[in-house]
């Protein structure tokens, strides 16, 4: 006996009802719908932006937007405290007071929508985080030491006269005079700060010009301590002199600044430098920006070349610095600077 066999349309149709059936049983089961399906809500935070800090005034305002957002939260989390405001719709703008923050933060922005199937509320979350002022005066000046890099104007510059601004610490003074009117220190908030000058050939005596700063005070408006220092001790032995150099080089912090007495391979005096990395024990490696430690002779005039990512060991400096009457001063900015 011959079996029948089903048109191909016919069985096509016939597994397309079974299908249906079955999902038309198991939605009534289920009390769910295909047509209640919510669209997942997601924000954007458009201020601050990542590599910000703190607005002027002491305040910072947080905005950003959603897309299927019933209503928004933002959270400002900062030193241990939490501060929350929310708002209604999809988008929030809110100003927080941060007066005299000196740390940095993490903003957390949240976008609430309609509930899911299951009747639980969905949300989307982003974060930025907020650099503190230090951190931020520290991306500014190094920003706008990799500007002048490329900028024929400051890339190669007339350096020998003491107002020259090839010279190597008016080169640093600048990258500090630059932004310093916008920041205070917490102690002393109304006072107006300022970089000191390099102390006189007298007040270094007996080591050579160059070794140091003048001494000043936070009182006065200097808002750098000394993280480390090194000068030559005679009665020591070379070993031990090296040793004690090597420390100070090993303490570099991002944004440091260096002021040192030596004789290395591109010139023989005192420099200056700002150093844009920690020091890396990986490789005996620091990394800064500079004007004048390389250089040349334009017409019989001195001129210095600019340096940007300069690096070094500090096995080199080291070498250049660690002789008799040489050393070097490492300052680094106090912690408790704010907006204004």
């Amino acid at each position: 006996m011959k079996r029948e066999v089903l048109p191909l349309k016919r069985l096509f149709a016939a597994v397309l009802m079974l299908l249906m059936c079955a999902l038309t049983v198991f939605a009534e089961e289920e009390e769910i719908s295909f047509l209640t399906v919510r669209a997942a809500p997601a924000v954007t935070i458009l201020a601050p932006l990542p590599g910000q800090s703190y607005d002027a005034g002491g305040k910072l305002r947080v905005q950003a937007s959603g897309r299927n957002v019933l209503r928004m939260e933002v959270t400002l989390t900062y030193d241990g405290q939490t501060f929350t405001a929310e708002a209604e719709g999809d988008g929030i703008d809110h100003v927080f007071d941060t007066a005299q923050f000196t740390q940095g933060a993490v903003i957390t922005v949240t976008g609430y929508g309609a509930a899911d199937a299951n009747g639980y509320e969905q949300q989307s979350t982003q974060r930025v985080v907020v650099l503190s002022p230090r951190e931020k005066l520290f991306a500014d000046m190094f920003a706008l030491a990799y500007k002048n890099f490329h900028d024929p104007y400051y890339y190669h510059a007339p350096a020998q006269e003491d107002w020259d601004r090839g010279v190597c610490k008016n080169f640093v003074m600048r990258m500090f005079d630059t932004f310093k009117d916008a920041y205070a220190m917490k102690e002393y908030p109304d006072l107006p700060l300022h970089m000191p000058k390099n102390n006189s050939k007298k007040n270094c005596a007996p080591y050579d010009y160059g070794v140091e700063w003048r001494i000043e005070t936070a009182e006065e408006g200097d808002p750098f301590e000394i993280a480390a220092s090194f000068r030559y001790d005679s009665s020591l032995s070379k070993e031990e002199n090296m040793k004690n150099c090597r420390a100070v080089l090993e303490s570099v912090q991002t944004g440091d600044f260096f002021q040192m007495a030596g004789n290395y391979y591109y010139g023989n005096g005192p420099h200056s430098l700002l150093f844009i990395a920690d020091y890396d024990p990986a490789t005996d490696e620091v990394r800064w920006t500079d004007s004048n430690m390389k250089n040349d002779n334009v017409n019989g005039y001195h001129w210095g070349y600019m340096q940007y990512d300069a690096v070094k060991t500090a096995e080199w400096f080291v070498n250049a610095i660690c002789m008799k009457n040489r050393g070097c001063t490492l300052y680094r900015l106090r912690d408790d600077l704010f907006i204004k």
